[in-house]
């Protein structure tokens, strides 16, 4: 059975954020990336809140609901484009190679993804096999390089190569 996954936009208090994260990954999913702003609600009242996009099985969006309810929290379809979507189930491909490899360098990911014959389904989309198309691993190396920026994975120089694992500073 293929799990289907969806792209969901968490807007909430700082409050109960970190049960959040824990949250989304005893579900399976991954959280993309998060922003915290603040705003002025009066002279005097200062808010500070998260905006955090998330991917989770599409299966666990009532109980995601629930959860958020009770954190007072919001949740929000996210509507990107085909090439952007292809990017999110990429950077997730890639993150669960590392939950099975701890350490890899950029050419076994390569091996691993070109041998893998599905992707995740995001609801409403389907890749059109990315590992076909021109310049797939430069497509790749950039979003390795995404993924170091978002502090998801790290690299690591390891016998004259580099190596990339997941950032357990974020985890």
């Amino acid at each position: 059975m293929v799990t289907m996954y969806e792209l969901i936009l968490f807007t909430g208090g700082v409050y109960k954020f970190d049960e959040f994260e824990e949250f989304i990954d005893d579900l399976g999913g991954l959280i993309i990336e998060m922003e915290s702003f603040k705003f002025n609600r009066g002279m005097y009242f200062l808010s500070e809140e998260m905006r955090v996009l998330v991917l989770i099985p599409e299966k666990e969006n009532e109980e995601l609901k629930r959860f958020v309810k009770r954190i007072k929290g919001t949740l929000d379809s996210v509507q990107m484009k085909d090439t952007d979507l292809e990017k999110v189930i990429l950077i997730f491909e890639i993150y669960k190679i590392f939950e099975i490899n701890e350490t890899m360098n950029f050419e076994s990911i390569i091996a691993y993804l070109s041998d893998s014959p599905d992707f995740i389904q995001l609801k409403n989309f389907k890749i059109n096999n990315p590992h076909k198309q021109e310049n797939f691993s430069k497509n790749i190396e950039k979003l390795l390089i995404m993924m170091e920026e978002m502090k998801l994975i790290k690299k690591i120089e390891k016998e004259k190569s580099d190596y990339y694992k997941i950032n357990l500073k974020n985890i």
